[in-house]
């Protein structure tokens, strides 16, 4: 694929996804993955863009959204340090294509049913948060997908909060453990593998704050969820069936 094709499609992709409030990851892991870049690579710059578009979500959504302090601080106390240990995890070539590859089915499924959030809402006990931000943590260490794409459905699922509350943690929970999860590939591998992608850093900035600001509300959520879901799931399914 030509680098100004990766390009454009990084700025699309941000684009779309700030318009209606998401961060990209799995998308982004997708098509390096499609690229055949190697796992560092894909680590590093998957982390990268997810916290740039994720950042400026966030930022921009700091004073209009509640940030659930009691939600989101044991999810990050034991994700940080699990994205620590996922991204120090060496795996092999097949075996790390397996992991992504379900990871990648996983979240596009997600992406295609999950549905409206309910205004009811329930007490999620503390060792269930500890350990949901575990095992996502961990998942955000291995595959570079920040975890948000996961976590948002189970908060719904466990009824944890509002929608946007819930989405106000989403996003904070994407953007903290792409900072773990970098500064941990950055530290363990050095800068190279993104120096040598870093236009695509910059053009998910630019397709982020177009969206955020120029074009939220312009696509609707549910429709950039199903889109990008399918997409996800043929490049799941490409990257599985290749398997011996």
């Amino acid at each position: 694929m030509a680098v100004g094709v990766i390009v454009g499609l990084f700025f699309l992709i941000a684009l779309c996804y700030a318009s209606a409030g998401f961060g990209g990851g799995s998308s982004y892991t997708a098509l390096l993955l499609f690229q055949g870049e190697d796992q560092e690579v894909i680590r590093s710059v998957s982390l990268a863009c997810n916290l740039v578009v994720a950042g400026i979500g966030g930022w921009m959504s700091l004073h209009a959204q509640r940030i659930n302090g009691k939600l989101l601080y044991p999810l990050l106390m034991s994700s940080i340090p699990a994205v620590w240990l996922g991204t120090l995890l060496e795996i092999e070539g097949e075996t790390f294509e397996m992991v992504l590859g379900g990871a990648l089915f996983i979240a596009g499924v997600l992406l295609l049913f999950q549905q409206r959030g309910c205004e009811k809402v329930s007490e999620v006990r503390l060792p269930i948060l500890i350990s949901l931000g575990a095992g996502l943590g961990v998942l955000a260490g291995v595959t570079g997908i920040g975890g948000g794409i996961y976590l948002v459905p189970a908060l719904h699922i466990l009824r944890a909060g509002p929608p946007k509350e819930i989405a106000a943690v989403g996003t904070w929970f994407i953007i903290v453990n792409s900072v773990a999860g970098l500064g941990s590939v950055l530290m363990s591998h050095g800068a190279q593998p993104l120096i040598n992608f870093q236009w695509l850093p910059l053009s998910v900035a630019a397709g982020g704050l177009i969206g955020a600001r120029l074009l939220q509300g312009f696509f609707q959520g549910i429709w950039v969820r199903r889109v990008t879901g399918l997409l996800v799931l043929t490049v799941a399914g490409r990257v599985l069936l290749s398997l011996n």
